[in-house]
């Protein structure tokens, strides 16, 4: 059995300390009123904190992209699109990254950061000390990946991220069922 070749992940920095620091809020939210045994509270807030917690993790977490030398998955709100690199014909870094088909249509990845240009933060700093910004840096690592990919004619997928938006779909139940009994 051949060993499983290791898998690259990219996610926005900024989109993942977004998530960090609102679950963090989310956790004072429930914690405080778990630490001093007011349970009403608790079980008024558990339900809306756990839906927004949903929200930031399925919103700016999740999306990412893996990739490894055989495909590249694209993880995006709802949908995992799994891509052989054989399918891919260019890569573009646009507001999103963008994989390129023979057939035209184009495959946006949500979850890889904006490329960053110089703006008035960075002009602050000496930029004679540092290299400037590489707006292509993913573009440059994920086209090596393609370029050394075997040929092959295996399938594109998409499928729906059933798992993450049934909890969803619960969590959302949940805070209906608890708007309409008034807990």
């Amino acid at each position: 059995m051949a060993a499983k070749p290791h898998r690259y992940t990219i996610r926005s920095s900024s989109s993942a300390l977004g998530f960090w620091l609102g679950a963090a809020v989310l956790v004072v939210l429930v914690g405080a009123p778990l630490v001093m045994a007011e349970w009403r509270v608790v079980g008024f807030v558990l339900p809306p904190a756990l839906l927004l917690g949903w929200a930031l993790w399925l919103f700016l977490y999740r999306p990412a992209v893996h990739y490894d030398e055989r495909e590249i998955v694209v993880v995006n709100v709802g949908r995992v699109h799994t891509v052989p690199w054989s399918r891919v014909v260019r890569i573009r870094q646009r507001f999103s990254l963008e994989l390129d088909f023979a057939s035209g249509r184009p495959l946006q990845a949500w979850g890889v950061q904006p490329p960053r240009r110089a703006g008035n933060v960075a002009s602050m700093f000496d930029r004679r000390s540092r290299t400037p910004p590489d707006p292509d840096r993913y573009v440059h690592v994920l086209e090596g990946f393609r370029e050394n990919a075997e040929p092959g004619d295996a399938p594109v997928t998409r499928r729906w991220d059933v798992v993450p938006l049934a909890i969803g779909a619960v969590l959302i139940a949940a805070v209906i069922v608890e708007i309409a009994i008034g807990v």
